[in-house]
């Protein structure tokens, strides 16, 4: 059965660099502010989840909201009624595509402006609107792309606000906490909601679920980190960090919430007013910082790995730079059939007698006539396979085993005497013999079957036999070397 074991790092490390400089939007000073809601965040509120497509920081309804850009007012629109009116700012006039600010939430009867007029860094733009979830007073605020002198809120939203708010400063670290009952994380089929029991090993394409949760300052609120990566490794394979999921690019945030989050009864993302529970699917990643679509093929393949134990680590990191790390083991279990062929160079009519055998694992067939191999119960990954045949120079390849893999081999001819039929390295009567035996009686192939061409003409026939016996009793030319 598997061990689980765990650890627990936890790093201070210094902020990354921002992409630029813009203030907290409410004119407080030098403070990072409290936040309800982070970027790409699992939200459910009805029947459709979704990627929270922004910040919401938490402050005291009727707040001033100020802008943190200078721009074009693109739109003053509400999207659903008096708690959703909001501003957005571009960076630039005209019709042309161009980034830009949302201000959401904001007291309809308090805001200044209307699309076309211009705003400076720190122009007052409303208040915050009461919010009808107590305690939950706060403005939607991300940062957004459009095109046209009026935007109408069809919008993409391009970044993280946090990669350029400042200052950046929190004390509270990620949380790494146990996906299920006594396991630190979930393992199920990739792409599935079929999960392997806890403790038990894992086969095939795997997909691999962590629950994290962050906070920003504010006591209450759960979160989601701003990056999560994995790892897979032992003694003598290693594979990561990679890259998971970072929230700092375009989100695309209706399709790609079944990318980053699992839904199930096993582990069932929730976020809403009551409950944050957020269980990543980590193995969803080619590595990049975009969170796409294809990105959900994506999963650990165990058949890849030699069975065995493995650690899995899984990291989250805030925006700040807090980090926890933490791993279990797990037991990797993949058997295949491997088949395939061995060939000979010189290609005789009978195939047989080549030995395969699997170094590490003690697996080893004989080939058939037509030089076919079956071996069953092999480990996925990486083997040394091991072909010989007498008067065959031997064959060592590394062959990455995952699938059920059909291979072919070719053994060329090795070191060997043209006349030595038998391969008894030396020549004499009993070559005769055999050759005649095979050419009339059904014996054996010679080995290899081109040290029966005596003569060099690439045939094997009775005028070998005669060359042999001239050569032996008659003072007639040796047999050609190879």
């Amino acid at each position: 059965m598997m061990r689980i074991c765990l650890f627990l790092t936890l790093v201070l490390t210094i902020p990354a660099t921002r992409v630029q400089s813009v203030r907290w939007p409410f004119g407080l000073g030098d403070e990072s502010l409290p936040l309800g809601n982070n970027y790409g965040e699992y939200q459910l509120y009805g029947s459709v989840s979704y990627l929270h497509p922004g910040i919401d920081i938490m402050q005291f309804a009727g707040s001033p909201v100020y802008a943190v850009k200078a721009g074009v007012v693109k739109a003053v629109l509400t999207t659903s009624g008096d708690y959703h009116w909001r501003v957005a700012v571009g960076d630039s006039a005209g019709s042309g595509w161009c980034d830009g600010w949302l201000y959401a939430h904001l007291e309809r009867y308090t805001i200044p402006v209307q699309v076309g007029d211009t705003v400076q860094v720190g122009d007052y733009l409303g208040d915050l609107v009461w919010w009808p979830v107590a305690g939950f007073h706060h403005l939607h605020f991300v940062k957004i792309r459009n095109q046209g002198t009026s935007w109408f809120s069809d919008w993409m939203f391009i970044a993280n606000p946090l990669d350029e708010l400042t200052p950046i400063d929190e004390p509270d670290f990620p949380v790494i906490e146990d996906a299920r009952d006594g396991a630190k994380f979930a393992f199920c089929y990739n792409n599935t909601h079929v999960y392997f029991d806890p403790g038990a090993p894992v086969s095939g394409p795997v997909d691999i679920i962590s629950k994290i949760a962050d906070r920003t300052i504010d006591p209450y609120w759960r979160l989601v980190p701003y990056r999560v990566e994995y790892s897979v490794f032992n003694d003598s394979i290693s594979v990561g960090p990679l890259l998971s999921f970072i929230f700092t690019d375009t989100l695309f945030w209706f399709e790609n919430v079944h990318v980053v989050y699992q839904e199930d009864e096993v582990c069932q993302s929730q976020g809403d007013y009551d409950f944050r529970n957020f269980y990543f699917i980590v193995t969803n990643t080619d590595g990049d910082s975009v969170i796409e679509a294809s990105d959900w093929l994506l999963g650990w393949n165990t058949q890849e790995f030699p069975n065995g134990t493995y650690w899995v680590k899984v990291t989250a990191s805030d925006r700040y730079g807090n980090t926890d790390s933490d791993s279990m083991e797990v037991e990797v279990e993949n058997y295949f059939s491997v088949s395939g062929k061995v060939g000979l160079s010189d290609d005789p009519p009978d195939s047989s007698g080549s030995i395969l055998h699997i170094s590490g694992i003690g697996l080893e067939d004989t080939t058939d006539q037509t030089g076919s191999f079956v071996l069953e119960n092999v480990g996925g990954g990486s083997h040394l396979f091991q072909i010989t045949h007498p008067g065959y120079v031997p064959l060592d390849t590394i062959v990455q085993v995952f699938g059920g893999p059909d291979f072919r081999f070719t053994l060329d001819i090795g070191s060997y005497i043209r006349g030595d039929v038998n391969y008894d390295q030396e020549i004499n009567v009993a070559d005769v013999v055999y050759l005649v035996n095979y050419l009339f009686r059904n014996g054996p192939l010679p080995v290899p079957y081109f040290g029966g061409d005596a003569s060099g003409d690439g045939a094997i026939d009775v005028g070998d036999s005669v060359y042999l016996v001239n050569y032996l009793f008659r003072d007639g030319p040796p047999p050609g070397g190879n």
